[in-house]
């Protein structure tokens, strides 16, 4: 089973190693006042830095490791692991701004959301998707494995494609992208996962928004909603290639 070794930055700047079986989990818990003694008086904490370990010694040996390092080297590591999702973008004469990536995200049909599975191999998924400023909600059932690779490895990257126009005589297809890496986090409220589902609802099924209550009476309870806080997003179209 694997443990993870993951390292918050609190409010007065300090930073908290600690180690578990589902950082996610142990996160709520931090931000909620329930997780140590330390951070409990230090909120509201980020996550800046996990790392995975094959089983709960070796993660006792890494979260030892860590705790020694001088704050310095621990910063580091965290932006050695901002630096593995900030990927320049090779072909520079297809980049876009970040305004034209946000409104891709707005209109594509569904986007590809890529998360990390149980045993560590890359998992994908269509999702559909809606954007409120930098956070994009999704939802899932409550149990299963997309909700299971979330919950223990919330990191994921959601990929969305639009303006698909394939152009047999020159061999290629038009299109215009959007890749966002964030971090998923279950929405538990109640109050915010209604609003969440309302805004999908009114982009993907306008027309019916009367019947818009009595589906969330009858289904809220057992469906999961997901908020991703976008990190990074970057655009990408060749329209302007093929003119």
């Amino acid at each position: 089973m694997a443990y993870y070794v993951y390292m918050l930055r609190c409010a007065d700047g300090s930073l908290y190693t600690g180690y578990t079986d589902n950082v996610s989990r142990r996160l709520r818990a931090h931000q909620s006042g329930k997780g140590a003694k330390y951070t409990r008086s230090r909120l509201p904490v980020e996550l800046v830095y996990q790392e995975e370990l094959p089983d709960r010694p070796a993660a006792l040996r890494r979260e030892a490791a860590i705790k020694k390092l001088s704050r310095g080297e621990k910063m580091t590591l965290a932006a050695k692991e901002q630096e593995v999702h900030s990927v320049e973008m090779r072909r520079k004469d297809r980049q876009m701004p970040e305004a034209f990536a946000w409104e891709v995200v707005d209109r594509c049909e569904y986007a590809v959301l890529g998360m990390t599975a149980e045993d560590g191999t890359p998992y994908c998924l269509p999702v559909t998707v809606v954007r409120d400023g930098q956070r994009v909600y999704f939802h899932s059932a409550m149990e299963g494995r997309k909700a299971r690779c979330l919950r223990s490895s919330p990191r994921v990257c959601l990929t969305c494609v639009g303006e698909n126009q394939v152009l047999p005589e020159r061999y290629t297809t038009l299109y215009a992208s959007a890749v966002a890496f964030g971090r998923a986090e279950e929405l538990t409220d109640a109050e915010e996962k209604t609003e969440a589902l309302r805004l999908l609802c009114q982009r993907y099924a306008p027309e019916h928004m009367d019947a818009f209550d009595r589906a969330i009476a009858a289904s809220l309870d057992r469906t999961a909603v997901w908020r991703i806080q976008v990190e990074e997003i970057t655009g990408k179209s060749n329209r302007n290639n093929h003119r």
